[in-house]
């Protein structure tokens, strides 16, 4: 079983979407349980949870009642044409979650030890994909410190690529002290605009400076008013657009993501 978190420190980036839609190609031929860990609760919407409905399970399950079970909070096939797809909603309560386990003991463990304590119900799935808000409080230090691997999203713009560098210098500080190794192993640039003249820049930057160079990937996703299509039609790219350039791109960042080991 495979962890990995997407994050952030800038909304706007294009990160939900790009896990939801790298999910809908890694379901092609294997076994994945994403977790939604953004209070904004958009991958749970992108999959088609309705999360209005009463009583529904929900991470914060997770993090407010050590009696939770893997089994109690997944909630089975959101996307129907994707059948190795499975989900744990997020809720809009979970910014109140954050609040309530700030003094808990081994707070930053709780994903993790969920994970633990439930192995052998995951141990179905091949991969675990959580997202995040943009932010490093501690529940996405939870998402952080449980993955194998952080990929981060940023698009193609000054005040991503800067949050980009903040993110990689405050989770070193959060994992030291958490003596966790560095888990941050790629990062993907998304909505690339052509006609930006600073986009080329940007891009040059991120290829030649010392926190980017290593993880940056070759591959950058442009911006596509197809991946909006899958937001309002609750299906990934390779079910919508599967001839498209966007699922080209979507497809070599997974290649190139397999290359480095990360999936």
């Amino acid at each position: 079983m495979n962890i990995i978190t997407i994050g952030t420190l800038k909304g706007g980036t294009g990160k939900t979407a790009t896990l939801f839609n790298l999910a809908g190609l890694l379901a092609e031929e294997y076994k994945i349980l994403l977790i939604d860990c953004d209070p904004q609760t958009n991958l749970s919407l992108n999959c088609g949870v309705d999360i209005t409905v009463r009583n529904l399970n929900t991470v914060v399950s997770i993090f407010e009642d050590s009696t939770a079970t893997a089994e109690s909070v997944i909630f089975k096939n959101p996307i129907k044409d994707l059948t190795n797809i499975d989900i744990i909603p997020s809720s809009i309560k979970l910014s109140a979650t954050e609040l309530k386990i700030v003094s808990r003991a081994g707070r930053e463990n709780i994903l993790k030890n969920f994970i633990l304590d439930n192995q052998k119900a995951l141990s179905v799935y091949d991969y675990l994909l959580i997202d995040t808000n943009p932010s490093m409080g501690i529940i996405n230090q939870n998402a952080f410190l449980a993955a194998d691997s952080v990929i981060l999203v940023s698009d193609v713009s000054l005040n991503g690529i800067q949050g980009t560098e903040l993110f990689i210098e405050l989770w070193a500080n959060s994992r030291k002290e958490l003596r966790k190794e560095d888990n941050v192993k790629a990062l993907i640039l998304n909505n690339l605009d052509k006609r930006i003249k600073l986009s080329a820049e940007l891009v040059e930057y991120c290829d030649e400076n010392e926190s980017t160079r290593d993880i940056i990937l070759k591959t950058i996703i442009p911006s596509s008013v197809q991946v909006k299509n899958t937001e309002i039609e609750h299906k990934t790219i390779n079910l919508l657009h599967k001839n498209s350039p966007i699922h080209e791109a979507y497809k070599n960042v997974l290649i190139e993501l397999k290359e480095r080991g990360i999936v």
